[in-house]
C-alpha cells in the first residue's frame, strides 16, 4: 500500500466546504498534519497487545500457583504450631498438678507437725 502525501490546505479547504469554520477547518487539519507526520514507532501494535495479554495469562497463572503453595504451607505451619501449642498446655497443665499435688503435700506435712507441737 502506497502512502500519499497528507495535503493540509487541501483538507482545511475540504472542511471549510463541509460547513466547518475557518478557524476549526485549519485547527484540525494542523493536527492531522501533525498525526501524519508523528513518528508512530511507540505505538503498540496488535501484536504488542497480544503478547503482553500472554504474559499476563502466564503471570496470573504463576500467581495462582504462588498463592495457592503459599497457603498449602501457611496451612501446615499453623496445623504444626496448633500440636506444638496443645503439647504445651498439656506440659504445663501437667506441671500444674504436680506443683498441687506438692504444695498439698506440704500443707499436710504442716499441719501434721502442728499437730505433734506442744502447745
Amino acid at each position: 500500500m502506497l502512502a500519499t502525501a497528507f495535503d493540509p490546505l487541501a483538507a482545511a479547504r475540504d472542511l471549510k466546504a463541509a460547513g466547518f469554520e475557518p478557524e476549526q477547518a485549519e485547527a484540525l487539519a494542523a493536527q492531522l498534519r501533525f498525526a501524519a507526520g508523528a513518528d508512530h514507532a511507540d505505538l503498540a501494535t496488535k501484536a504488542d497487545v497480544a503478547t503482553l495479554h500472554d504474559h499476563f495469562e502466564a503471570l496470573s497463572a504463576a500467581t495462582k500457583a504462588d498463592v495457592e503453595a503459599l497457603r498449602t504451607a501457611t496451612k501446615a505451619d499453623f496445623e504444626t504450631l496448633r500440636a506444638e501449642t496443645k503439647a504445651d498446655i498439656e506440659a504445663l497443665r501437667a506441671d500444674l498438678y504436680r506443683a498441687l499435688w506438692i504444695q498439698g503435700g506440704a500443707i499436710v506435712a504442716i499441719l501434721t507437725a502442728l499437730r505433734f507441737l506442744p502447745v
